[in-house]
């Protein structure tokens, strides 16, 4: 974490006893969601908690949640202007004091046993090292939209965690070590959620709640809508580092980076980054990525050349894995729930 970075945040409230869960509630924005989300936390079933919210740039601070400012659980740290989640993130975390840490997103709902029933998995599995929970996708109406995506078990949420998230990020309750020794990176300004957790999961495992308890809005004003084309490059480039760790290779992000600078200043659209990343998969030998980057490709622009490429691509992986060619084949055709026989809750 750059101490440069952190070094003008004002660290507003102190909260005098030890908490057993800090709680990571980063916002940027004063939204109508903003009173709810954090009603939320102050209504657990599971009190002995403190939140650390992060004023990224408003200036507004506690004030923008009226009375339920005043709650002695909650400490303010405050930036000047808005530096990132990841930013914001490890500003917490370097303020957390509790044994357990939770991420809660400032337009989300979390339901009044979320803590409770977290809380008594990690104590009954001491190998977890992360619990999700299901939840219930909700609209800027409250309405309910349906169930969230969620993976329940270590295994699938392993295998998924290759490609995106297995559950929503901000139901995360975890170990303190998890964060310590994973801080949030920089680099990934927009998207750092997945690349957090596909490196948790290849140090710890990690469940899901089947209970849905949380609500995860969708509105045309949250931070993934609107810069869709950095999350989405975010996430590419976490594969393909992923795809390398977990070959027992070394990620060499720096040197990504650097070869990819103009593309992580302004990222093209996913019709040109997707085929990108399916050739360098293909020539690194991450044959599942390359199939299923193909894949991805094929559904941001549907054209002969786009066809003529993925298929390209999932032929070459087909000849050069024989033994494989089941498993890639279902990658192409149905994806990661068929490639690895998930099933969602």
């Amino acid at each position: 974490m750059s101490q440069a970075c952190l070094a003008p945040a004002r660290l507003i409230v102190r909260f005098k006893s030890v908490p057993l869960i800090s709680v990571f509630f980063v916002f940027h924005r004063h939204t109508a969601y903003l009173r709810p989300a954090l009603r939320s936390l102050l209504a657990q079933t599971l009190a002995d908690f403190e939140v650390l919210v992060v004023d990224n740039g408003t200036g507004l601070g506690l004030g923008a949640f009226g009375e339920d400012g005043r709650d002695p659980r909650l400490r303010l740290i405050s930036f000047p202007e808005n530096r990132g989640i990841p930013v914001a993130h490890n500003a917490a975390l370097a303020q957390a004091k509790g044994e357990f840490l939770a991420m809660m997103d400032y337009d989300d709902v979390a339901l009044p046993r979320r803590f409770e029933r977290q809380v008594a998995l990690l104590r009954a599995k001491p190998q977890l090292g992360l619990v999700f929970t299901h939840a219930l996708e909700i609209d800027g109406s409250d309405r309910r939209l349906g169930p969230a995506f969620t993976l329940a078990t270590a295994r699938e949420q392993y295998e998924f965690s290759a490609y995106s998230m297995p559950a929503i990020n901000p139901t995360i309750l975890g170990r303190r070590e998890v964060f310590v020794r994973l801080p949030f990176r920089e680099a990934f300004r927009i998207a750092p959620d997945f690349d957090f957790t596909s490196r948790a999961l290849e140090l710890w495992p990690s469940e899901a709640l089947p209970e849905a308890l949380f609500h995860y809005r969708r509105h045309g004003s949250q931070t993934t809508a609107n810069q869709s084309a950095q999350q989405q490059f975010s996430v590419a480039i976490s594969r393909l580092l992923a795809a390398r760790r977990r070959a027992g290779h070394p990620e060499m992000m720096p040197e990504l980076m650097n070869e990819l600078k103009d593309w992580w200043r302004t990222p093209p659209d996913a019709a040109v980054f997707l085929p990108w990343l399916a050739r360098r998969a293909l020539a690194e030998k991450h044959l599942l990525l390359a199939v299923y980057s193909a894949r991805k490709a094929l559904a941001a622009r549907f054209t002969p050349a786009t066809v003529r490429a993925a298929l390209r691509v999932t032929a070459s992986a087909l000849w050069a894995a024989p033994s494989g060619r089941g498993q890639l084949l279902h990658m192409f055709l149905g994806g990661p729930l068929r490639a690895h026989g998930l099933r969602r809750l």
